[in-house]
């Protein structure tokens, strides 16, 4: 017996059409586990590089994303999705292409 009811995912994998996650998390490579630590930038001693713009940063001032792992300073980052510009990128492309089919089979 049961005792939770099927998750969306799980109602989903018996009909053959993968959810907009899974999707997503196809077509973005994951660059490093979560809780794996930043670079070190190797011109200071305590500071670490921000994985897309290179810029130096302390620890506190970086965060990781959920979908890729990259390590974001605030320039790189969206709290919209609290990921990274990169993976904010093909989220909305994804978006974009389910709200265009859906526009579509209404008509």
């Amino acid at each position: 017996m049961r005792w939770r009811k099927s998750s969306a995912s799980e109602q989903n994998k018996g009909k053959g059409q993968p959810d907009l996650f899974s999707h997503i998390k196809k077509d973005i490579p994951v660059l490093r586990q979560q809780g794996a630590p930043p670079e070190k930038d190797p011109g200071t001693f305590s500071r670490y590089q921000c994985d897309l713009c290179n810029g130096s940063f302390s620890l506190t001032g970086l965060k990781q994303c959920t979908l890729c792992g990259r390590w974001a300073c605030p320039d790189c980052w969206t709290d919209e999705f609290y990921i990274c510009r990169s993976c904010n990128g093909i989220v909305r492309l994804h978006l974009l292409s389910q709200q265009q089919q859906k526009g579509k089979a209404r008509e």
